[in-house]
């Protein structure tokens, strides 16, 4: 694809969209605004992303119980607990708080890291569902021995089907992000961000992102329920 020669795009510096010609595509932090509300501002604050710090992982001691094993089966899916011990999706959250960051996207030098960001959180993905499989099969294990309560088995199974139901929900939020930066990776130079507008060299490129942003916003949408992850924008 030849470089974009458009004047709207030929000073990275000091090129304005096209607003009324982009594409709308507001966050779910501003959903409820409408494209001639943003187009009335001077001004339009970016959305307001999370603030994850790196911190130092700890050990949790050993559940006594079986009962104990069960409920953190849930611990940093339905249930938020301390940072220090919640390595897989404290983790996930970090890499991914802001590999969309508006500002950011029209360097198209800063897009490869953003990428690997969201790959990595992927990778910690991989190690969380393997870490929930291998609990779950060892609970399961425990309760075959018999000699539980019938409260006990019940909620395993509902913990369980949470882990089920979050996992395909994660990686499909994780990746639904991946392809939208591998799409802006390919067409480099070829779009332009005025947050909340976008726009693109050919009305075709414009097509293919918007369908892709839609996914991801999808994809979030069916994340944020999950209360730890209800602060993530992107």
């Amino acid at each position: 694809m030849a470089p974009f020669s458009s004047p709207v795009f030929a000073n990275t510096e000091k090129m304005v969209v096209d607003r009324p010609a982009a594409i709308f595509l507001p966050n779910m932090q501003h959903a409820a605004i409408t494209r001639g509300e943003f187009l009335k501002e001077t001004i339009i604050a970016p959305p307001v992303e999370p603030s994850f710090k790196q911190v130092k992982f700890l050990k949790q001691v050993s559940a006594k119980t079986v009962m104990e094993r069960i409920d953190r089966l849930i611990h940093g899916i339905r249930i938020d607990i301390p940072p220090e011990y919640d390595h897989f999706g404290y983790e996930i959250r970090r890499y991914m708080k802001s590999i969309l960051t508006p500002d950011d996207l029209n360097n198209s030098m800063l897009v490869p890291d953003k990428l690997k960001n969201a790959r990595t959180a992927r990778i910690i993905l991989d190690y969380w569902k393997k870490s929930l499989s291998d609990e779950m099969k060892t609970i399961e294990e425990e309760l075959a021995k018999g000699n539980v309560g019938s409260n006990v088995l019940t909620t395993y199974r509902y913990n369980k089907g949470v882990v089920n139901a979050f996992i395909p929900e994660l990686y499909l939020w994780v990746d639904r992000n991946i392809e939208f930066l591998e799409f802006l990776q390919q067409i480099g130079g070829e779009y332009y961000v005025d947050y909340p507008f976008y726009a693109t060299s050919d009305p075709s490129l414009g097509v293919k992102l918007k369908d892709l942003y839609n996914k991801r916003e999808e994809a979030l949408m069916r994340i944020t329920p999950y209360s730890p992850f209800s602060a993530m924008v992107y």
